[in-house]
């Protein structure tokens, strides 16, 4: 199941990646949305010629009036294919799991 509810309050989170090179990458913190019950990052880097998108597990970690995310790698392959592919399918509004749960939750009220 794929759970990504876009928030207007959100503020812009900038991070810089570490890559295979020792290089670093200045990205934008996309979203943060649930897969399958987990947590999960998509972060895009703020070179708009890049057109690149990096997903991480988050773990969330609640400290009174601050929550804290950390990034974690993801290294199965399989798990990043479908993360890519259900978070393509939310973004260009193709029917999929996430239609059907805004649909579910729409017609439960």
């Amino acid at each position: 199941m794929f759970n990504r509810e876009p928030d207007d309050t959100e503020e812009e989170i900038i991070l810089n990646l570490e890559l295979e090179d020792g290089s670093e990458l200045e990205c934008q913190v996309e979203c943060v949305f649930e897969y399958d019950g987990e947590n999960y990052a998509a972060l895009i880097p703020t070179d708009e010629q890049l057109e690149e998108r990096y997903f991480f597990g988050v773990e969330i970690e609640d400290k009174g009036e601050e929550t804290e995310f950390t990034l974690t790698n993801i290294e199965d392959d399989d798990l990043l294919e479908e993360l890519a592919e259900a978070y393509e399918d939310a973004e260009d509004g193709e029917d999929s799991e996430w239609d059907e749960f805004i649909n579910k939750k729409l017609d439960d009220e």
